[in-house]
């Protein structure tokens, strides 16, 4: 889904380029709506919503709208993935129209399809000319249609779909990387994608942002991580603390604390955040352990401009709500802190706990009187399951 200068000058050009950029970050985040209260959602497509307007009230931000600018409150982007045609040509148009376009395995015969999408043209996204039919079609247009910003999708550092390179004008092969899983070339390439088009929807408009579909990649080097996770204005986690839905759908401890810390970096680079919480089973069998899980971790995270959503698997593009979205929680007081094994933050309505460990933990709360989520009350102390989530209510 981002000039060398004597020494005596160095050191405050690059505290000038900084500050600009947090600066521009920080503005940015000001545009979206503000999430220091309760919880915030940010829904992931409404393609099956006939009626924007169920969205009023119960929704900050939608990722990939069909909406420019309803219903009023909510920010609305528009989809665009990076890589492959945005529902807009067949693959015969482009083979007709545009041969040299299209990307294709190492056999140099079958196109790199992504997902099994084979009605999804892939293109060579560092052609210049595809970037700027990218630019026109799905950039320009949408925000000159209202949309509030741009939603980037398909952005991988790992070259999953075997991409190997593409034929020229003359029928020629170029060949541009190796059809393996790591390659850095390819990495190179998408962060160059992203950091072209994020300068391009910012000059586009003085307002327009753009959002990314980025989840830290385990095994990829650290560096192009960040870089691809924080060239945006809000960074959507559709991993986020499930892992995608797939089970077992908690992170390792270990895996549970990489994202967290990224997700601090990320924030305090001025970006929003959505941290998505996708089930493996049906939206309608999603207990509410599961459901308390996602929030609490949403909850320990959060800032001024922090999202989340939860439904099961792959099911987007329909407003799903739960009881659990309307609790009072109120404000944060302070920072996540780890206290008797686990993690907790308090808020202004209740607390927020995350056990990320493989262990159980009975946990003494701070001073006051305490209920769950559903009005029982609880004692001072609490049972907290390995990897489990909880949310407590002051009475």
């Amino acid at each position: 889904m981002l000039a060398r200068t004597p020494i005596a000058s160095f050191c405050v050009c690059v505290a000038v380029v900084v500050l600009g950029f947090f600066a521009e970050a920080e503005v940015r985040g000001q545009l979206f709506p503000q999430t220091t209260e309760n919880i915030h959602l940010e829904m992931v497509f409404n393609y099956l919503e006939p009626d924007p307007n169920v969205e009023a009230g119960v929704v900050d931000v939608v990722w990939g709208s069909d909406y420019a600018t309803q219903p009023s409150g909510v920010y609305n982007s528009s989809y665009i993935p990076i890589s492959v045609d945005n529902f807009t040509h067949s693959v015969a148009w482009y083979q007709k129209h545009h041969p040299d376009w299209l990307e294709y395995q190492c056999d140099r015969k079958t196109l790199a399809f992504e997902f099994g999408s084979t009605n999804l043209a892939p293109l060579d996204f560092t052609n210049l000319e595809v970037q700027a039919y990218q630019w026109a079609n799905w950039v320009d247009a949408p925000l000159a249609q209202g949309f509030g910003g741009i939603a980037v999708d398909t952005m991988n550092l790992t070259n999953s779909w075997q991409r190997c390179g593409h034929y020229d004008t003359f029928g020629a092969w170029v060949q541009q990387y190796s059809g393996a899983l790591n390659d850095a070339r390819f990495r190179q390439d998408v962060l160059g994608w992203e950091k072209a088009t994020y300068k391009h929807v910012h000059q586009d408009s003085p307002t327009a942002t753009m959002q990314v579909n980025v989840s830290y990649q385990f095994g990829e080097p650290e560096h192009d991580n960040l870089k691809l996770m924080t060239t945006a204005d809000l960074l959507l986690d559709e991993r986020g603390f499930s892992n995608y839905g797939v089970p077992p759908a908690r992170p390792t401890p270990w895996q549970w604390q990489k994202i967290v810390d990224v997700l601090q970096q990320v924030q305090a680079k001025g970006l929003c955040y959505m941290t998505n919480g996708e089930q493996s089973v049906p939206t309608a069998d999603i207990s509410q352990t599961d459901r308390l899980w996602v929030i609490a971790n949403y909850l320990l995270v959060k800032n001024n401009c922090t999202y989340m959503y939860i439904s099961g698997s792959q099911d987007y593009g329909r407003l799903i709500t739960f009881p659990e979205y309307s609790i009072a929680i109120g404000h944060a007081k302070g920072t996540m802190t780890k206290t008797h094994g686990v993690w907790l933050r308090e808020f202004s309505g209740g607390l927020s706990l995350v056990n990320p460990y493989l262990r159980d933990r009975t946990v003494k709360l701070p001073t006051g009187n305490y209920s769950d989520v559903n009005g029982n009350p609880v004692g001072s102390t609490v049972a907290m399951p390995a990897q489990s989530g909880l949310v407590l209510l002051k009475q």
